[in-house]
């Protein structure tokens, strides 16, 4: 052991740590500024915001809850722009739980979201963490936070005031409820707060069937069927059954806001290289391929969740958290918050991986995936789609490091289920 080169070690990492934490504040401010400047920081939370006060005027009918009108007031009193395309498109059930929200002054009440999401996403980190490692050190939790806070997804969330870091948190425990304590009740709660919040959860009750853990899907449905006629108590059924009825609606409304970088599904990229960045209207043939791709990527990932015994939980983590991203058409920058444990567990996995040559191609795969959600990955596509409008392809990024978490995680499925079973027993 040389001292000398411990020491050197030592010193060194301070000065990391603080060129780390420098990169991030300033990746931070320069986003936050960029939204500022286009007016968009609370932009979502706005639309919320004026859910809540007409829950809490006792107007949580349909006319009242979906008024177009009135969010268009509502966003022009605090000088948002205006978009056609953009309502508030959650169910009345999400209104309900944060009505008191609502009761401060708008400022205060983004100011208070900002911390509630905030402290959800340092929450969602811990939860990940201790489900894939029972024992985590402090140094290691902080590195895992830092490296979340460069995330594109993560920021954009967190400035325009959207719920996905909170729905993050929720899906993390019920990962860590179910897979580390064992506690399916738990997990079930979870999800069911999430599917109250907003439809898309509702995906991961699929991962769970295909795993056939039957108890986390009925309980998550029980308890989802309680909360939702406790609502109607103070809610009536009245406007929930408009929601569902006019869920597909508010799919299409929000979809005509356009292709990548606005969508990065599948289904947005193939539109934004149809158009080569000019816009237009989606042919009828690219929604049915996304319709047949989405159907299968159900039946791949559900085949790999299913390989025992060789499967890892940590694989059957990493794709049921990308299953809800996997098959919605509309992936908002956003909305890739929900790949985390993905990001996660795969490292997890790499790490353990008893074949160098294997696990430097899932190593790259992974940096690949990490490095496009990142902060400077997306001003550099922004500074090089500016400059140079041929490059419009560019702005898939995220559904590129979509690909790319997914590739990895099959793979390592895959390469798990075709090892002779003895080798296995030898390797575990």
């Amino acid at each position: 052991m040389n001292p000398h080169g411990r020491t050197r070690r030592y010193a060194v990492r301070p000065f990391a740590l603080a060129t780390a934490l420098t990169v991030i504040g300033i990746c931070v401010a320069k986003e936050w500024q960029g939204l500022g400047r286009l007016h968009f920081l609370g932009y979502d939370y706005a639309f919320f915001y004026n859910a809540f006060l007409h829950v809490l005027a006792g107007q949580a009918d349909w006319n009242h809850l979906y008024n177009p009108a009135s969010e268009r007031a509502f966003l022009t009193a605090h000088g948002y722009p205006m978009d056609p395309h953009n309502h508030y498109v959650y169910p009345p059930q999400f209104a309900w739980i944060f009505a008191w929200l609502g009761l401060f002054p708008f400022g205060l009440s983004l100011a208070l979201w900002r911390m509630l999401s905030m402290t959800a996403g340092m929450f969602g980190v811990y939860w990940t963490m201790k489900t894939l490692w029972p024992r985590i050190r402090r140094g290691h939790f902080l590195l895992a936070v830092a490296a979340t806070l460069t995330l594109t997804p993560f920021q954009l969330d967190i400035a325009v005031g959207n719920v996905n870091t909170i729905l993050f948190a929720l899906l993390a425990l019920a990962f860590y409820a179910i897979h580390r304590l064992d506690k399916p009740t738990v997990g079930a709660l979870a999800l069911a707060a999430a599917a109250a919040i907003k439809v898309t959860p509702l995906a991961l009750l699929v991962a769970f069937a295909i795993q056939r853990r039957w108890n986390v899907v009925t309980r998550s449905l029980s308890i989802l069927a309680l909360g939702l006629a406790a609502s109607f108590l103070f809610l009536g059924w009245e406007s929930t059954a408009a929601y569902a009825a006019h869920f597909l609606q508010f799919g299409k409304q929000s979809m005509a806001n356009g292709p990548a970088p606005y969508n990065q599904s599948l289904l947005g990229v193939l539109e934004l290289l149809w158009s080569k960045g000019r816009g237009g209207s989606t042919p009828t043939w690219l929604s049915l391929l996304f319709d047949a791709y989405a159907l299968a990527l159900v039946f791949v990932i559900g085949a790999a969740m299913r390989r025992k015994p060789w499967t890892s939980e940590s694989i059957r983590i990493g794709l049921s958290a990308l299953l809800p991203v996997a098959v919605s058409p509309l992936v908002e920058q956003p909305h890739m918050v929900l790949t985390l444990p993905a990001l996660m567990a795969s490292f997890h996995l790499i790490r353990r991986h008893p074949v160098a040559s294997a696990r430097r191609t899932y190593a790259l795969l992974l940096a690949t995936a990490y490095g496009l959600q990142t902060l400077p990955a997306t001003f550099l596509v922004n500074h090089l789609t500016r400059w140079v409008p041929s490059l419009y392809w560019l702005h898939i990024q995220m559904f590129v490091s979509f690909a790319c978490i997914l590739g990895a995680l099959l793979m390592m499925a895959r390469r798990h289920a075709s090892r002779p079973a003895a080798r296995t027993a030898t390797v575990a």
